[in-house]
């Protein structure tokens, strides 16, 4: 049986997925891991785009709904084999992990498109799962005496997603901190300047400040408008 193409549509939204998560790529991850981690969330994402097509459950969304589940396969496996590249599991095994994985989340979004579940819900449920599957996935390879306590407890640490989040939060928190020097260096040369112009030109200098910052304020406020 010839089996059926994915659709240029699809194929556009997965390889721009690509791009956008390849810059997000740790600089632990090395080039073979890089091109080991692409060629896997294509791989999911295209399996997923394919049910899209074929199931009758999955054609009941929008294209732009579709594509939002698509994306929700790519990130997490993105997340998801980061972690298990910094878990210290053999490598022969991360491809039996993560086909779980993306096993999981097919069913989880199959019952949440079934139900109607609103994107709260699917965000939530989907993650909730996937960490459940990887972390029985991990203990059932410490089970089989594939690996020990020591690397299963390693791997279930691993979470590059709250690395992430908390690298973005310190970003943020040194942008805002940048703001205030700024701002705290801009009111500082207003202060010495408006010392200054008071001193030398006393009450001339006043009125020539409450001139300019009249005019200011008029062409700020047709700005505005």
């Amino acid at each position: 049986m010839e089996e059926i193409k994915v659709e240029k549509k699809y194929i556009n939204h997965i390889e721009n997925l690509i791009k956008q998560i390849a810059p997000e790529l740790p600089k632990d991850v090395n080039k073979l891991q890089q091109d080991y981690l692409v060629n896997n969330i294509r791989r999911s994402s295209m399996l997923l785009a394919r049910s899209m097509q074929e199931d009758k459950v999955f054609q009941t969304l929008e294209f732009d709904r579709q594509c939002t589940f698509i994306q929700i396969m790519a990130e997490w496996s993105f997340h998801k084999e980061i972690d298990l590249f910094r878990s210290g599991i053999p490598p022969k095994y991360w491809k039996i992990i993560m086909q779980k994985i993306w096993y999981t989340m097919w069913e989880v979004m199959y019952a949440c498109v079934q139900n109607n579940a609103p994107d709260n819900v699917v965000l939530s449920v989907i993650e909730r799962y996937v960490n459940r599957t990887y972390n029985d996935a991990v203990e059932d390879l410490k089970n089989s005496n594939i690996i020990n306590e020591e690397t299963e407890e390693k791997a279930k640490v691993q979470s590059n997603i709250e690395k992430m989040a908390q690298k973005y939060l310190e970003e943020q928190k040194k942008e805002k901190i940048r703001r205030y020097v700024k701002m705290a260096l801009i009111m500082l040369i207003i202060g010495i300047m408006v010392t200054v112009i008071v001193l030398n030109f006393k009450i001339y200098g006043v009125i020539a400040l409450l001139t300019i910052m009249l005019f200011y304020n008029i062409f700020s406020g047709e700005r505005r408008y």
